[in-house]
């Protein structure tokens, strides 16, 4: 994966396919542009989604000798003794933990499993549409802020719309919610507390200017370019608050 240095050091990747096979796209919904802005948007504090190249440590509390540390592969998948094809991409380390429960409880009368992340813990956020470098941006420090991650992006290109970015949040149930941001009245200090914090799993979408519906136009960009990317459903059908 290559760095990309700015004042922190961000790592970024170009996601133009699916690294996770096992989770679909659900249909894609019009939705009129009322969005609510940014900034009544709550923090969320989202767990970790496992993420393709994190090592699980796996322990049995009754069962030590079936412990081990696998690496999650690029179609999100880890190969275990007793779950040889198990899909945790996409998933919080508890899922997995029920997963790998399940699976060997075929063996084990009481498997007592644990699941945890082997080594940092990196947040994603996604920019993409009239930015210069459209990407899945991860670190494993503090996460930016809006105005900051455009400029990790490289800006706002002349094509694009500055006044209506659209953000959308990830909830607890995987869902997601949509709003709208004024980013030029951030930048230019007309609104300050338009400067939001990101959230990790925050996607954001700079439209072209004139475009009439930037959230169909957001759907229609993370369908065409980020069919399944990342477990984080791009183009799913949004809740709004």
């Amino acid at each position: 994966m290559a760095t990309y240095s700015r004042p922190v050091a961000y790592r970024f990747r170009m996601t133009f396919g699916s690294l996770f096979v096992g989770l679909l796209l659900t249909a894609c919904t019009d939705v009129a542009d009322n969005l609510p802005v940014a900034t009544t948007a709550p923090p969320m504090q989202t767990v970790y989604l496992i993420q393709p190249g994190d090592i699980l440590d796996v322990k049995f509390v009754k069962n030590p000798e079936l412990n081990e540390q696998p690496t999650v592969q690029p179609d999100g998948r880890i190969s275990m003794l007793y779950a040889p094809n198990l899909v945790v991409g996409g998933r919080s380390t508890e899922e997995a933990r029920s997963a790998l429960d399940t699976a060997y409880a075929t063996e084990l009368k009481e498997p007592g499993v644990s699941v945890n992340i082997k080594g940092p813990v990196f947040w994603h956020v996604y920019i993409g549409g009239q930015v210069t470098k459209p990407a899945d941006y991860t670190n494993s420090g503090p996460l930016p802020s809006l105005a900051a991650a455009i400029a990790y992006a490289g800006g706002v290109l002349d094509t694009g719309d500055g006044q209506k970015l659209v953000l959308t949040r990830l909830q607890p149930d995987h869902t997601r919610k949509a709003y709208i941001i004024d980013y030029w009245s951030a930048v230019q200090g007309k609104n300050p507390a338009g400067d939001i914090q990101l959230a990790a799993y925050d996607a954001i979408y700079v439209p072209k200017t004139g475009v009439a519906n930037v959230y169909t136009a957001y759907n229609q960009y993370f369908k065409q370019f980020l069919p399944n990317n990342l477990g984080l459903n791009f183009g799913a059908s949004l809740g709004l608050l």
